[in-house]
C-alpha cells in the first residue's frame, strides 16, 4: 500500500476510521488507534457533519431563541449586576437549544452560529421593540446591552465547546 498524501511512501499502516492507508508522517493518534489527518482534524468525524435539513432548523432555532435573548437581555440592560449573574444562564440555554436542533453536534460551525444568534437575534429584538433610538442616546445603556451580548455569546459558544 501507498500512503494517500505522500503516493511514493509505502506503508502497512491503516487509518482506524476510514481505512485509508496512511505513513508515519501522516499518522495521528487518536483513541481508536492512528488516524488519517482528514478523520482526526474532523473532515471526516461525523461529530462535526450537520445534515442540511438540520442545519436549516438549527439556524431558525438559534435566531429565535437569539430574539428572545435580545428581549430578555433589553428588561434586564439596567440592572448591572444581574447580567453577570443571568447571561451566563441564558447563553448556555441558548448553547443547549443549538445542541439540541443540530442532534448533538459540534464544531466550529456551530458555535459561531451560536455566537451570531446571540448577536443577530439582539439586533432584530432591538429593531421589533423600537429601542434603537433610546440605545443610541444612552451611552452607558448601550455598554451595558452590549456587555450583556457579550456575556451570553461567550456562555452560548462555550456551551457547544464544552458540552
Amino acid at each position: 500500500m501507498y500512503c494517500v498524501r505522500h503516493p511514493k511512501v509505502q506503508t502497512s499502516l491503516a487509518c482506524g476510521r476510514c481505512g485509508a492507508p496512511i505513513c508515519t508522517e501522516c499518522a495521528v493518534s487518536g483513541a481508536v488507534g492512528m488516524l488519517c489527518q482528514k478523520c482526526a482534524y474532523g473532515d471526516g468525524n461525523p461529530l462535526y457533519k450537520v445534515p442540511p435539513m438540520r442545519m436549516a432548523l438549527t439556524v431558525g432555532a438559534g435566531l429565535l431563541a437569539g430574539v428572545g435573548v435580545g428581549f430578555l437581555l433589553q428588561a434586564m440592560s439596567g440592572m448591572f449586576f444581574l447580567l453577570f449573574l443571568l447571561c451566563p444562564i441564558i447563553g448556555g440555554f441558548l448553547g443547549q437549544t443549538i445542541l439540541w436542533a443540530s442532534g448533538f453536534k459540534r464544531g466550529r460551525t456551530l458555535e459561531i452560529l451560536a455566537g451570531t444568534s446571540v448577536v443577530g437575534g439582539s439586533l432584530i429584538a432591538l429593531l421589533l421593540n423600537g429601542a434603537v433610538f433610546f440605545y443610541l442616546q444612552s451611552p452607558l445603556a448601550l455598554a451595558l446591552f452590549a456587555l450583556g451580548v457579550a456575556l451570553t455569546a461567550g456562555a452560548a459558544i462555550g456551551k457547544i465547546r464544552y458540552f
